[in-house]
């Protein structure tokens, strides 16, 4: 059976989204050749903040599973990261290894966990989150347990370190994302949306719906588990509670609300936008920024319940109705 082919008009648009996205990538690979130590550590973490709200996207977005508690891998990955690193693995083994140990996991606790559903999976991933914790601590030895894992130096100088750092983040966002608008074309995704819609009627048509489920959280958490293996890199020196932050969960939750669930660019949208809002708004208001960077929060949300993104659409599609009718 031939699948029938695009409209035209929908095939030039993701050309052009496309062409938009490459630039857009090689003008932010050439930009550590312009900018300062400041904004090279800015936009870094913009690009960590980016790729683990495309693992969030997977879980949440694609397959409708609301995990608050997926910032466990990105601790994972540290510590998968770190621990290979101090054993003498060199850092590209060591981030394979973050990836993977991160996937096994969520591979392993998925299939128990992954039956549940509504709030009662979103209790049990910020627990894990809370487990994860006191299992490194307890655990000691190569993990350090609670005084931290500091991790080797590496020989390169601290400019060219950092512009390094830099462009793996900007990889590890470039290719999340091209894994999610992989997906959303495979029969794969289209078995993710069929769970996220209607479970039951999902299992009804043939789909293997934990299988399933369990495959999407695993490569979230491969995904998460990269950006925290390159973050130890980063920082060199790791302890649980920064590493396990529930903190950093409920920012790219906040990042894939604002940007849009479920689309392929929306998490990177609101990733940038969240960042660089935190940025500025630090900036301009040192003892009072929380209370206004939470006050645009609530209008962003407000403006637009259903992400940025979707709104953009809505008012492009106003805009054309307008202008069509005059």
């Amino acid at each position: 059976m031939i699948s029938p082919s695009p409209p035209s008009g929908a095939r030039r648009r993701a050309l052009l989204f496309w062409a938009f996205f490459a630039a857009g990538a090689v003008v932010l690979a050439l930009a550590p050749l312009a900018l300062n130590n400041y904004w090279l550590r800015v936009l870094t973490t913009v690009f960590m903040y980016a790729t683990v709200t495309q693992g969030l996207n997977v879980i949440v977005g694609l397959t409708g599973y609301h995990a608050f508690g997926n910032a466990v891998f990105f601790g994972f990955g540290a510590y998968a990261s770190g621990v290979a690193m101090t054993l003498g693995a060199p850092f590209p083994v060591a981030l394979v290894a973050a990836v993977a140990f991160s996937a096994l996991v969520a591979g392993i606790i998925g299939w128990p966990i992954l039956r549940l559903r509504g709030h009662y999976f979103a209790i049990a991933t910020v627990a894990l989150n809370l487990a994860a914790i006191q299992l490194v601590i307890q655990v000691g030895g190569v993990t350090g347990g609670a005084e931290g894992l500091p991790l080797p130096l590496s020989d390169l100088p601290p400019g060219p370190l950092y512009r390094a750092i830099y462009l793996v983040m900007l990889a590890g966002m470039v290719v999340s994302t091209l894994l999610v608008a992989f997906i959303l074309t495979r029969p794969f995704g289209y078995a993710l949306r069929a769970i996220r819609d209607g479970e039951r009627a999902a299992g009804v048509m043939g789909i293997d719906t934990t299988a399933t489920k369990v495959a999407a959280w695993a490569i979230s958490a491969g995904i998460t588990g990269f950006a925290g293996g390159v973050w130890a890199f980063w920082i060199t020196f790791i302890e649980p509670a920064s590493a396990f932050d529930p903190a950093i969960g409920v920012k790219a939750y906040m990042m894939l609300i604002l940007g849009g669930m479920g689309t392929v660019i929306g998490p990177v949208l609101g990733a940038f936008v969240l960042e660089f809002l935190s940025t500025l708004v630090w900036g301009g208001f040192l003892q009072a920024h929380q209370i206004v960077f939470g006050v645009l929060i609530v209008v962003i949300c407000l403006v637009a319940p259903n992400g940025m993104l979707v709104a953009g659409r809505s008012l492009i599609q106003r805009w054309r109705s307008r202008h069509g009718a005059a």
